[in-house]
């Protein structure tokens, strides 16, 4: 079946709604908290590692730690998805969290409530 007729003008309909930065989906999802220190984060910092399906659903789970790249990709996943404190200390290194810390996406709410438990952060960066 065609439709003809219709022509989108790129204007907004009148249903349409504009979220408020306070009512998008990152903002109000539950992160794990910090750890009490960075020196809890015990996670691998080389080796392949196979992230569960609760943090990482895509087709590649299986990450090598001692590539920067892959590295960053399991912290930011494990920093949005991990459902516990415990499951983030378990993939995520202390140490290696401060020093790639500016270079990953993070919502901007996990990023400041990790920043404001350890400042550190901001000024390994």
């Amino acid at each position: 079946m065609r439709v003809t007729g219709f022509r989108h003008t790129g204007a907004m309909a009148s249903s349409d709604q504009i979220v408020p930065e306070e009512g998008r989906y990152g903002d109000h999802r539950p992160y794990p908290d910090p750890p009490a220190l960075l020196a809890d984060l015990i996670g691998p910092t080389e080796g392949l590692i196979d992230l569960p399906i609760t943090i990482d659903w895509g087709p590649k789970r299986v990450y090598d730690m001692g590539r920067g790249t892959e590295r960053r990709i399991v912290y930011e996943r494990v920093l949005r998805e991990a459902s516990t404190t415990d499951e983030v200390a378990r993939y995520v290194n202390g140490v290696v969290l401060a020093a790639v810390w500016a270079q990953l996406f993070l919502p901007q709410r996990i990023r400041r409530v990790w920043e404001e438990r350890f400042p550190e952060l901001t000024r390994a960066a």
